[in-house]
Parts: C-alpha cells; structure tokens; sequence
C-alpha cells in the first residue's frame, strides 16, 4: 500500500475566502484538501467536557453504544440508545467508555441540521456551509474511537474542533481493492490494525493510502465517493457538512447522504433484469456473455452455488 500526504492549504497565507465558487472549484477538481488557519473553528477551550454538558444540558441524543472501540456497520457490534441525556453521554465519552454520537435530526425523518438542532454550539462557529447544504452533523466520540471505512455520494466538509482525528481516504478508482460489501468494507480497522488487513486482504498492497491528522480547527475537504475512516486521537467533537454537487433532479430523498443517485439506481433495475434474461440459458453461455457484456462476475455467484 502507498501511503501520501493529504494537501494542506493555509487559508491566511493563500488569502482565500470561502464563498461557493471556491468550493465548487474543490469539487472540480476532486482530490481530498485540508484547509488550516481557518477563523473561529478552534473550540479547545469553548468546548470543554464541562463546558459541553452545560451548553446541551437540555439535550436528548440518539447514541451509538458498545464494547469495541474499532466500530463495525456490517456487523453492528454496537447498539442504538436513544433519548440519552448528553450530559451522561458526555461524560461517559470523557472516561473511555464506547459511546458515539452521529447527530440525527429533532424528528426521526427530518435531516440533521446542526444549526437549528444545538443552538447553543452553533453560535460559536464560523461553518463554511455551501448554497446547496444537504445536512449538517455533529460528532462526538472517545480516545481511539474508529469508524468503518465508507464512501458517501455527497461532497463533504469535516470540521475537527476539538481534539486530533486521524484520517484514512481512498481514491473511488481503488473501489476494486477494498473488499466492497454495498457502500461498506470487509476491511475493519484499517488505521489502527493496518498490518493484520493487509495480511488478510491482500489487494489492498495495490491501493493508494491518503492520510493525515486533522487537529483543531482543520476543515476536511472529503469528495463523493471518496472512501474514508477515521480514529480518534483523543476525545474528538467535529461536524461534517454534506452539500449537493450534482443536479437535483439526480438525487432522491436520503437522510444520510449515502443514498446512489437516481440513474444509478435505475441502472441497477436494469442490470438486474439483464441478469435474469441471461440466466435463462445454460451456464456456458452465461459466463461467455457475461464476459462480453462486462457485467461482473459477482453477479453469477447465485448461478455458481447451483452448479
């Protein structure tokens, strides 16, 4: 595996200001950036523990609970508790415990939108937020805390104010080299347990690593489809900022910004039905037009079962 350096670019040195035709040449170019010497994202001292559970002191937060620090969506070593009173939340988070707070919206439907959603942090901030702002979410996690390695299909600043978080990204073309179940990994662990992945998934050695720190008040620039994890350095607060690139007409109602947009999910339709028609005829013939068509051979794995 190659491991590069993520690109940092320093906001006062460049003098840039962040306005929408900055961000969108971000998402032209589509390679990851972090963006340091911001203003007013630091919260080390405004967002103590203490501090934290006397400005949500009135919160009630849908947590993730567990025993392993190394979180895994696929196999959901970790429960949902809900109406969890933060101030407990937080400070079980301060003494190690595993607990995670991934931001949902005040109704179960409604997108998460950390403005309207915690006030009393909100007014802190300088955000960078796009025109076309899909959600905003706030995180809170304990020391060593990892995230699974996933792909969202919306453009995303993540925020690091308070606290240092590793991060891991993977260009979308290494998709074939990341044991891929739906938007997930196989690959659990991959910041803190990298040696025992390679030596279990080995075509992850033809991958390419991009990696770096965020401290305090760097914004991470994380383009659709990019692949990413993350760990906890220390008790870590961020807030990730999805936006929308593509033509609305493209999207369908999505909660978590991961949903395919639309024609993708009618080209699956159309796969699928592609596969059923040349399921009718034997297996010779199916694994040749297969070929020819460039459908993955994945796609013959419940015609091989019956061989």
């Amino acid at each position: 595996m190659k491991s590069v350096r993520i690109r940092r670019i320093n906001l006062q040195q460049k003098e840039i200001n962040i306005n929408d035709e900055f961000i969108s040449s971000l998402v032209e170019e589509g390679q990851p950036v972090i963006l340091e010497n911001t203003e007013n994202l630091d919260m080390t001292e405004n967002w103590t523990v203490e501090k934290l559970c006397e400005k949500m002191k009135d919160c009630n937060l849908s947590i993730h609970k567990g025993g392993n620090l190394t979180l895994d969506f696929r196999t959901k070593n970790f429960e949902y508790a809900n109406k969890y009173p933060a101030a407990d939340f937080l400070c079980e988070v301060a003494s190690g415990k595993v607990r995670y707070l991934r931001s949902t919206g005040a109704r179960r439907k409604d997108l998460p939108d950390f403005e309207k959603d915690y006030p009393t942090l909100s007014s802190d901030l300088n955000l960078f937020k796009p025109e076309r702002t899909h959600s905003q979410i706030l995180r809170i996690s304990p020391k060593d805390l990892e995230i699974w390695l996933h792909y969202d299909t919306l453009d995303n600043f993540l925020t690091q104010t308070v606290g240092e978080k590793e991060v891991l990204l993977f260009n979308p073309k290494d998709a074939a080299n990341l044991y891929l179940d739906g938007d997930k990994s196989e690959c659990i662990g991959l910041i803190s347990n990298l040696k025992e992945n390679l030596e279990r998934f080995p075509k992850l050695f033809q991958t390419t690593a991009f990696r770096e720190v965020l401290k305090p008040g760097d914004v991470l620039f994380i383009p659709a489809l990019w692949f990413h994890c993350t760990k906890a350095n220390n008790f870590s607060v961020s807030i990730n900022t999805f936006f929308k690139s593509l033509p609305d007409k493209m999207y369908g109602k999505d909660l978590y910004g991961n949903r395919d947009p639309l024609p993708v999910e009618d080209a699956a339709k159309h796969l699928q039905k592609a596969i059923i028609a040349l399921k009718q005829l034997p297996p010779t013939y199916q694994h040749f037009y297969f070929h020819k068509l460039g459908i993955s051979a994945a796609c013959l794995s419940d015609n091989n079962n019956s061989k």
